[in-house]
């Protein structure tokens, strides 16, 4: 298989070559919302590529190719509604389309798996309900919930504290895109709790969390070494869900 496994940079005959290997299909999944001011409107899609780019990495040295299609940007972002340049669908569109394109692609590839990078309570849900109505439909399917205490166990203590643009995702996105973390509002910017407390209250939007900024955990904490090292974690839960998966279906 050629090098690029990036769906959308490959041409039909390329991907055409590539299906020989009998690839399994890595879908992105993020959002397009506030994510502080220091960090860019995509910055769940933007970490989510790079997991499955790293995780078809890991997957290949088990025997097993990837291809990764274009990320889903547009899920439910009702958290961030207040911030300017969020945008959001309903959870039925959101479930409609992450349905449709899990059965499209199965019928292509061995198997189809949703990265899911943004998780919003109700988009993990919208996840969970694509993943069961395209099963139904006789798609081979999965998705990585990391969520899920199974795989938060293995992520830093800033993911676990419901880390939003604070010291979990800015160090990943150090790594993945480092010329998009606005630098001088990452250091300029307070520490935060992070947003189980507000969850656990009952909050539902980011302002209601105390977020006026849109952030939530410590910015000025994040570092490119903690940014690999989560990395590493991520690829890591993503080559083995994929692999369970495959054996389930075996």
């Amino acid at each position: 298989m050629a090098d690029n496994i990036l769906l959308s940079e490959m041409t039909w005959t390329e991907v055409d070559e590539a299906m020989k290997d009998r690839p399994v299909a890595l879908v992105p999944v993020g959002a397009t919302e506030a994510h502080g001011p220091h960090l860019p409107l995509s910055t769940d899609s933007v970490i989510a590529v790079e997991m499955a780019r790293r995780g078809a990495k890991k997957l290949k040295e088990h025997g097993v190719s990837a291809l990764i299609l274009p990320p889903v940007n547009l899920t439910v972002a009702d958290w961030s509604a207040d911030f300017a340049g969020t945008l959001s669908v309903s959870a039925e569109t959101s479930v409609a389309v992450l349905r449709d394109l899990a059965v499209y692609a199965s019928k292509r590839f061995r198997a189809v798996a949703f990265v899911n990078i943004h998780l919003e309570p109700t988009n993990v849900e919208c996840v969970k309900k694509a993943v069961e109505e395209a099963t139904k439909a006789g798609a081979s399917v999965c998705a990585v919930d990391l969520t899920r205490k199974r795989w938060a166990d293995k992520l830093d203590a800033a993911f676990k504290a419901g880390d939003h643009a604070g010291a979990w995702e800015t160090s990943l996105m150090m790594v993945a895109a480092p010329d998009q973390v606005r630098e001088r509002e990452r250091i300029s910017l307070a520490p935060m709790d992070g947003l189980m407390p507000a969850i656990k209250k009952g909050a539902k939007t980011f302002v209601e969390a105390g977020g006026e900024d849109a952030y939530f955990g410590d910015p000025t904490a994040a570092s490119d070494d903690d940014g690999k090292k989560q990395f590493d974690v991520l690829a890591e839960i993503l080559q083995v869900c994929v692999m369970e998966h495959l054996g389930s279906k075996a």
